[in-house]
């Protein structure tokens, strides 16, 4: 995804809110979010701490000397960070983990992001196209609360993260994501809402 563009989201409040990272697409589910924070499954204040940990995330990945806010998608729901996209060694990848640990109310880091020497920058507007198109597809099926989730394309990978109401809503919502042209794989980080993960449980980090 553009970096650019996801700067531009971190000084967006409204695209903040919606818990994605910053492409137009991430900007326009944010206007749904916003206005229905109240019917998600997450609370007002556990989405005002995701709100607060992203940007200071941003802000933290912006500062650090290695550039890693260009090739850092982020994403955080219930204090649960996700990081995608490209480093240059592992060490920078190590430095992304240590840097989202170091924000209070982190819960979680799962870490996808892979080690290569590739820009990436080529695959934006493809990225960008897949996340459209799979916003309008949750939003359009009924039997999802699409307000409960958030999601990600970094390179051709979907990232897919929230709460669902069951495992056949889960399912649902990664079906769309397979079934859409240009995706290589999806990644479920979707919590069920009865999940005891949701309150600290059985929570674990993943470099």
């Amino acid at each position: 995804m553009s970096r650019v563009l996801g700067f531009v989201a971190l000084l967006s409040t409204s695209a903040l809110l919606s818990g994605c990272v910053g492409l137009a697409a991430g900007g326009a589910a944010a206007g749904v979010a916003g206005v229905s924070v109240a019917t998600q499954e997450r609370t007002i204040g556990n989405a005002i701490d995701d709100v607060r940990i992203k940007t200071e995330l941003d802000a933290r990945l912006v500062a650090d000397s290695t550039g890693l806010f260009l090739r850092a998608s982020t994403t955080v729901v219930e204090g649960r960070v996700h990081l995608a996209g490209y480093v240059e060694s592992p060490e920078d990848r190590l430095t992304a983990t240590r840097i989202a640990w170091s924000i209070q109310g982190v819960r979680q880091v799962d870490n996808d992001m892979d080690v290569t020497d590739r820009s990436g920058w080529l695959d934006a507007a493809g990225d960008f196209v897949i996340q459209t198109e799979l916003e309008v597809a949750l939003v359009a099926d009924r039997s999802i609360k699409d307000v409960n989730y958030t999601t990600d394309v970094v390179h051709g990978v979907v990232y897919v993260m929230g709460i669902g109401q069951n495992q056949a809503e889960v399912d649902r919502v990664v079906a769309h994501a397979r079934n859409l042209s240009g995706v290589k794989r999806v990644e479920n980080y979707v919590l069920l809402k009865d999940d005891p993960a949701r309150y600290g449980f059985g929570m674990a980090d993943h470099e």
